[in-house]
């Protein structure tokens, strides 16, 4: 990096508001509003919970206890190293300053990726769910596509009213789940023991459950991405990325174990082809279930708008920081004079998107980002333990704003468990991001620039 672009991200959050991103404009409540509705728990759930019973079969419950467990660990490393480094963007950031720049621009990487299957998937589930609802079905790919144009619209003006609107579709859809979690307990199948005696294929397909299960929880570190236009970001955010993960993770297990319970026939629900519309119409009832799949559909597209503000900030944090080469840079870095948002990236999002939206197939989306998720969590998880060893060294005093507990057993659960669960997932999916992951890092290797921040120092 060059010495301008290390003084831009030694900046403070509000410092780099001026450079770019509104500043001040979330409050506290705003940020954890738009964190669980990217996390979305019932989109989480009627997504994911068909790929972890086929998986797993009535196994399941403790795919998503044992995901649940990674997932709060992970919340905390999160938490520390994001209060030490806030800015835009987010896990980029903290693997820069943590591991340098040659892992850095991989997270980068990554992220594009991400950016570009994430919201594909969910906008393509969401018009699947929509389609049966309408007499005659709906071309699914092009209600995807209108669907992603509208939230790409929405995310182009100021970031508070997107977020209030994220957050009203977020009490909707909590009333939606708890309502759905409410019916399945009160009608739990006389046969069914998932708890103590739990029907699994086996071992290798309980554990392969788990990051399909990863994947629904996926979204508590979203606040991070807003740490240039939020107050008190270096306390607050950190906080909601361990809230956004309580809550989540408390809402979703809830659900799975609900709907594990009200499973009358687990070969017939497997073999089903929405697992959790059937055990609707079980517990619900016609017209219950058909309110509840609306309320899913709100949920869904919910969860595409909250995915689509923070990618965008992603992208534009990294251009910011010189970590995009030339024109792409430019591209990715320019902002709205009148909103301060990064509108070129939500371009390359809408467009990106909405190729994968009418061409790929929803299956092949949610595995491919399974293993990319879980990769960037393992790169996260060893920079949170390289922070706190480095800053150990430094100043054994310091305090980080937001200290995990237990360390370093956190981040040591995290490594474990993710790379126990990778062997279990697709030679395709793991050779794909391998290739990727190989590219990215040499590129980054040859093109390395001098500068490097230290990780223990706070700003």
């Amino acid at each position: 990096m060059t010495e301008d672009e290390i003084a831009i991200a030694e900046k403070g959050p509000d410092e780099q508001a001026q450079s770019g991103l509104e500043a001040s404009a979330l409050r506290p409540l705003n940020v954890l509003a738009i964190a669980l509705s990217a996390i979305s728990p019932t989109t989480s759930v009627f997504l994911v919970y068909g790929t972890g019973l086929a998986s797993a079969g009535t196994g399941v419950v403790y795919a998503f206890l044992i995901a649940a467990v990674i997932v709060l660990a992970m919340a905390v490393c999160y938490a520390e190293t994001g209060s030490l480094f806030p800015s835009a963007g987010g896990t980029y950031t903290i693997v820069h300053r943590a591991l340098g720049p040659v892992w850095g621009g991989l997270a980068a990487v990554l992220f594009l990726l991400l950016g570009l299957t994430t919201t594909a998937s969910v906008f393509t589930a969401a018009a699947t769910y929509l389609s049966g609802l309408v007499p005659g079905g709906l071309p699914v790919g092009w209600t995807a596509l209108t669907m992603l144009a509208a939230s790409t619209a929405l995310s182009m003006g100021r970031i508070a009213p997107a977020s209030w609107v994220a957050g009203a579709m977020l009490v909707l859809e909590l009333v939606v789940i708890l309502a759905f979690t409410g019916c399945a307990l009160a009608h739990v199948a006389p046969d069914s023991h998932p708890l103590t005696h739990p029907v699994v294929p086996g071992a290798s397909g309980l554990i392969a459950a788990v990051v399909p299960a990863l994947f629904a929880f996926n979204g508590y570190d979203w606040p991070l991405y807003f740490a240039e236009e939020s107050r008190g970001s270096r306390h607050t955010l950190p906080r909601a990325v361990v809230w956004a993960a309580g809550v989540s993770v408390t809402v979703e297990l809830s659900a799975v174990v609900a709907a594990t319970f009200a499973v009358r026939d687990v070969d017939r629900t497997v073999a089903d082809a929405s697992p959790l519309s059937l055990v609707a119409h079980q517990v619900m009832g016609s017209t219950g279930a058909t309110i509840l799949l609306v309320g899913v559909v709100v949920a869904m597209f919910d969860t595409g708008l909250s995915a689509n503000l923070g990618y965008a900030r992603v992208y534009y944090a990294a251009a910011r920081d010189g970590m995009l080469p030339g024109p792409l840079g430019r591209f990715f870095a320019h902002t709205s004079r009148r909103s301060r948002v990064p509108v070129y990236g939500f371009v390359f999002l809408f467009v990106g998107n909405g190729l994968l939206c009418i061409f790929s197939s929803l299956n092949d989306l949610i595995t491919f980002t399974g293993v990319v998720l879980v990769t960037v969590c393992l790169l996260v998880a060893v920079s949170a333990l390289v922070c706190r060893a480095r800053a150990r060294r430094a100043d054994p005093g310091a305090r980080p704003p937001f200290r995990m507990p237990l360390w370093p057993v956190p981040p040591l659960v995290v490594v474990g468990g993710l790379v126990v669960a990778l062997t279990q997932q697709s030679t395709r999916d793991l050779l794909v991001v391998g290739v990727v992951c190989l590219i990215a890092v040499t590129g980054y290797v040859i093109a390395r620039r001098p500068g490097r921040a230290a990780c223990g120092r706070r700003q």
